[in-house]
């Protein structure tokens, strides 16, 4: 098929191609598949790969991930290593790799394209939980205490069982680079009250950042971890400083209304943007944000365990409220201040649960410039009910208005569609070691 085609030169072909075409190269005949596999394990790609959105649905079996590719406007089916896809959470993505949480409340890094797994640190090493042991040694309930290192918590810690705890702790998942490498770190904004803790890739335990809190979202940029609070305030961290003290680059806003959704994203130019998601208007009350006691995924009804192992029932899902507008925001470093921007240009957005990306357009053929992608990132929505209708949109800076990216019928409700970059380098598991 390939005409004697020698194995260098159809890498070179085949690095040019995006995902699913390089899939379908790799399936015709045994010369390009060895090219293919060879292209994966140097990761020599340069092409760059259009964002898809990863979801799941329940004809295809629990272990298959669907990717709905933009660059052809089709899905795809993926099948994914144990434990099945559909009983995790989806807390995260970046690099073409997603962050997910098992039924034992355990995260894992797995790349849906190559079917690399990598599990992360006990989620017993996070500060704020403590396994509870059954008669044979075994973890059969988490305890999780509400504190952080700027004041105490007197109250007896939660009891949850293993499967629950993710409802309450996991908020979103970053990375500072491919794990493909082996040298890369995870960033974890967990609960109580949205702090931070971090893992490098061979480390066992996560490591608490104390003193901050109500973090929304973080970006990696020049070796800093930038991380914006609910307020808007910007804090930057030097992972490799012992003292765990962040900079504060941008101080909070006085009049920052407090239902928008904060986000940082770093532009193709280097610069750093703050992006304001702005629900709509509505007189109905708001509950309490403070102290999020989350409404786990069951339909109607919830049920946490306590010490003595008696059900309690939780309140029902808040009222859901939609996205109407972005704003999107300059950080000027040296200024210490944001700086509206009305337009993108030729940048285009990807918000949700995945890491905040900018890209240029004009690398990306069927991408919209000035546009943000945006998917269902609501804590108490996307934790609160596995049959919601998920959001999913384009929003045009021009005209201010949305549109819907296709029909959400197609979609899985549970785990919640997420943005992802496909990555088909293949991971060297020597470096695991």
């Amino acid at each position: 098929m390939s005409g004697g085609l020698p194995a260098d030169v159809l890498m070179k072909i085949f690095a040019t191609l995006e995902v699913p075409d390089l899939v379908r190269a790799g399936s015709v005949c045994s010369s390009w598949l060895h090219a293919y596999n060879c292209l994966r394990k140097f990761g020599a790609c340069i092409q760059p790969q259009t964002p898809s959105l990863i979801y799941t649905s329940k004809s295809s079996g629990a272990s298959a991930a669907g990717f709905y590719s933009l660059l052809e406007n089709k899905p795809y089916t993926f099948t994914l290593p144990d434990p099945p896809i559909r009983s995790r959470y989806l807390i995260g993505s970046a690099y073409g790799w997603i962050v997910t949480a098992d039924e034992r409340s355990e995260l894992h890094l797995v790349n849906p394209i190559t079917g690399d797994q990598i599990a992360l640190p006990s989620v017993t090493t996070i500060e704020q939980v403590k396994p509870i042991y059954d008669n044979n040694g075994a973890i059969h309930m988490y305890g999780y205490s509400r504190y952080t290192g700027a004041e105490g918590y007197l109250d007896p810690p939660s009891v949850f069982r293993l499967d629950k705890l993710r409802d309450y702790i996991f908020y979103k998942a970053f990375l500072s680079s491919d794990p493909f490498t082996g040298n890369y770190i995870v960033v974890l904004i967990h609960h109580p009250y949205w702090q931070i803790s971090f893992a490098r890739g061979r480390d066992d335990h996560w490591t608490w950042l104390p003193y901050h809190a109500c973090y929304t979202d973080c970006a990696f940029k020049d070796e800093l971890l930038y991380a914006t609070l609910v307020d808007g305030e910007i804090h930057a961290y030097d992972i490799n400083d012992p003292s765990g003290k962040p900079r504060v680059v941008m101080e909070g806003l006085k009049d920052c209304p407090p239902l928008y959704k904060m986000y940082i994203a770093q532009a193709p130019c280097g610069n750093l943007l703050q992006i304001w998601k702005v629900p709509e208007d509505s007189e109905q009350e708001v509950e309490d944000v403070s102290e999020p006691d989350l409404d786990p995924p069951d339909d109607d009804e919830y049920f946490s365990v306590s010490e003595d192992g008696s059900e309690s029932e939780l309140e029902t899902v808040p009222y859901r409220r939609y996205t109407t507008a972005f704003k999107v925001y300059r950080v000027d470093l040296t200024a210490k201040k944001l700086v509206e921007i009305s337009s993108l240009g030729d940048n285009v957005l990807f918000l949700g649960l995945n890491q905040s990306l900018c890209l240029c357009a004009k690398e990306y053929p069927q991408l919209k410039g000035n546009h943000i992608y945006f998917t269902d990132d609501n804590e108490y929505i996307v934790f609160g009910s596995k049959n919601k209708c998920r959001e999913m949109g384009v929003f045009n800076l021009d005209n201010k208005m949305s549109e819907k990216i296709v029909s959400p019928r197609i979609w899985s409700n549970w785990p919640p569609p997420v943005w992802i970059v496909p990555n088909p380098r293949k991971m060297n598991l020597a470096l695991l070691n």
